[in-house]
Formats: structure tokens, C-alpha cells, sequence
């Protein structure tokens, strides 16, 4: 079995013996309209991202901007009435999603290359969503605290006494804009998956959402041995903070599943601590990237600004990070083992010709 396919066999396996899992825990999984929702904002940030991602990191991406600038003028109406309606944030992100698709369509893009994403983007919502069923499965038979105390103490020795409370603490100031880095994750997902679908290599896109699923289910290994929440258990965000509320939701849940005695139906979450996930996953998208020597390299900046506020929102503790570095160092082996070369070549992808554009502002010229 190569590497490059075994991650289908591990999703596979482990979709299946969920079932069992859950009828020994005593755990309902029941679908639910909050996945259609997060699905939902998860295809508009991976829209947003790609976009981004495409008009800073290829060469090229601005000539037809320039050229043609004035056919804007009709959509500053639209951002503006996007705004009103929804809000700043939600607003920007519903006009930049219609603003990138219209770009599609002006530029010619490739609508069945698009339409490519779709697979191994389901494949990782399933994949993902089977994780977050095993994790609460653990968590019933875990205490889900066992060893924060231990990865605190290694912190300590790592950073010479200082602690990610006391950091966190320190950088106050930051906590809003550490929340938009946080929660910004999937769409750097999903925009990885556009671009490599983009450039006419799909089996790329699946072994990237492969090497995720494969990381994801390593943790959660990991995590059975070594159960830990994260260093908020013991500190905290102020009570206002977006994140203060679901890491409180987060501890009482899995308080909840441990001491349950009948049948529960758990949340859909995610509840390991070491290794880090969160990690992980941009590490892996910045890989199977590395085409794009520029794309690649913002992801890499978006990792180092990502790390940064895991621990002022105190989700992770030091050791975590590291464990979420190897974790995905070991994934992308296991699944790229005996794949051999990338079906597009890099040099190839970044010179841009006239008259093929492939996406949105989330394309590369192909031809």
C-alpha cells in the first residue's frame, strides 16, 4: 500500500469503527444545521483566502486589474450595501467572495478545474468531522485534564520560568486581532485546495487533505495516552472575548462526557491539546504550496503570526506547538511516501501567458 493512497484506508477504517465507538461511550451523533453553516463560511474564507493568496503570490495576477480597473466602479455599491447589511467583517467577506467570483467570470476561469475542489474538500470536512466524533469518544473515557499540570512544568523549563498565561497576559492588547488570525485557519485550508485543483492537480489536493486527516488522527492518539486541554483551563481570557466563551463551553462539555451516565448527544468539537493541530494544518498547506515559492512563503508567515496567538488566546502550550510541527512533518511523509513528482511543474505554473486565466483572484495562469 503506498503512501499515497493509505490515507484513504485510514479515513476509511476509522469512519467505520466510529460507530462502534460510539455505541460503547454512549455517544449520539446526530447531523446538525450548524455544519451546514460552518461549511458554508468555511467556502466563503476559502474564497477570500485564495484571492488574496493569488493577487500577492503569483506573478501576473495584477495585469488584469490594471488594465480594465474601472469595471469596479459598479461593485463599490454592493460592498457597500454588503456592509450595511451584515456588518464590517461578515459584510467585507460576502462582497470580496462576490467581488473574486466576478473576476472568474471576467477572466475566463476554469469552471470545471473549480468544481474539481469540491471532492477533497468534502473529503476533509468528513475526514475532520470524524476526528471531532473521536475526540469526544476519548474524552468519555479520559479525564480531560491529566496532563496539563506536566505540559505546564515542561513549558516552564523551555521558556526559563515564564509561562503562556504570563505571556498571554502581557500581550492584553492583542487578544482581538489574535481571534481574526485564530478563526482565519480554514480559509488558508481551502484556499490551498482551490489553488492546487487550479493547477490541474487534483491527486495533490487529496493528499494534502490526506496528510491532515492522517495528523489528525495521529493526535488523537497521542492525545488518548496523554489527555490535555490547554493552559485556559487554568488562567482564562476576560469573559467578553469570543474565545473565552467556547474554551469555558469546551472544559464543561468535556467534564460532561466523562461523568455521563445515559445516552448524550456531544457537540461537535475538538478537545486536544498536545499535539497542536491548529499547527499542523497550515504547515501541511504551505508544503504541498512550495510550487509557489511566494504563496508558500506568506503561508509560512501566516504560521509564525498563527503561533503567536495560540498562546495569547491560550489555546496551546509551547510543547504543543512543537508536537504540531512533528505531527505534520510526519504526516506529509507517510502520506507522500511513493507519490514521486508532483503531476504539474513548478516553473511551468508561475509564468503567467495571455489568454488563461484560472480562478477568481484565486487562480494561476495555466497556459
Amino acid at each position: 500500500m503506498t503512501g499515497h493512497k493509505i490515507h484513504f484506508y485510514l479515513t476509511a477504517v476509522s469512519g467505520i469503527l466510529s460507530v462502534p465507538a460510539a455505541i460503547y461511550t454512549r455517544l449520539r451523533f446526530v447531523p446538525s444545521l450548524s455544519m451546514i453553516t460552518f461549511l458554508i463560511g468555511w467556502a466563503i474564507q476559502s474564497i477570500i483566502w485564495a484571492s488574496l493568496l493569488y493577487q500577492f503570490g503569483v506573478k501576473g495576477s495584477w495585469i488584469p486589474l490594471r488594465r480594465d480597473f474601472m469595471r469596479f466602479a459598479l461593485l463599490i455599491p454592493m460592498i457597500i450595501i454588503m456592509v450595511i447589511m451584515f456588518g464590517p467583517v461578515a459584510g467585507a467577506g460576502i462582497a470580496v467572495t462576490g467581488v473574486a467570483i466576478t473576476e472568474f467570470i471576467y477572466r475566463r476561469g476554469d469552471w470545471k478545474r473549480a468544481a474539481d475542489a469540491l471532492l477533497p474538500w468534502l473529503y476533509l470536512a468528513v475526514g475532520i468531522d470524524v476526528a471531532l466524533a473521536y475526540s469526544s469518544v476519548i474524552v468519555t473515557l479520559r479525564p480531560c485534564v491529566k496532563y496539563d499540570a506536566l505540559l505546564n512544568i515542561l513549558d516552564t523549563h523551555l521558556m526559563f520560568g515564564v509561562t503562556v498565561a504570563g505571556l498571554s497576559s502581557d500581550a492584553a492588547l492583542l487578544y482581538v486581532p489574535a481571534e481574526y488570525i485564530y478563526y482565519s485557519i480554514g480559509g488558508v485550508i481551502g484556499a490551498a485546495i482551490l489553488f492546487l485543483c487550479f493547477a490541474g492537480d487534483r491527486r495533490a489536493a487529496f493528499q494534502m487533505s490526506g496528510a491532515i486527516l492522517t495528523a489528525y488522527f495521529i493526535s488523537l492518539g497521542v492525545f488518548y495516552i496523554f489527555p490535555a486541554q490547554g493552559p485556559f483551563i487554568a488562567a482564562g481570557l476576560p469573559p467578553h472575548l469570543f474565545t473565552a466563551a467556547i474554551q469555558r463551553a469546551s472544559l464543561i462539555n468535556a467534564t460532561v462526557l466523562y461523568h455521563h451516565a445515559g445516552w448524550i448527544t456531544p457537540p461537535r468539537a475538538y478537545y486536544v491539546a498536545f499535539p497542536s493541530m491548529h499547527v499542523a494544518q497550515p504547515l501541511i498547506a504551505a508544503w504541498f504550496l512550495r510550487r509557489w515559492r511566494a504563496v508558500s512563503a506568506i503561508i509560512f508567515v501566516y504560521c509564525a503570526l498563527l503561533t503567536a496567538s495560540i498562546v495569547i488566546l491560550q489555546w496551546h502550550y509551547v510543547v504543543d506547538i512543537l508536537g504540531g510541527i512533528g505531527v505534520a512533518a510526519l504526516a506529509v511523509y507517510v502520506v507522500t511516501a511513493g507519490a514521486g513528482r508532483f503531476s504539474v511543474p513548478a516553473d511551468h505554473l508561475d509564468k503567467p501567458v495571455s489568454n488563461t486565466v484560472l480562478d477568481c483572484g484565486l487562480a494561476i495562469i495555466d497556459k
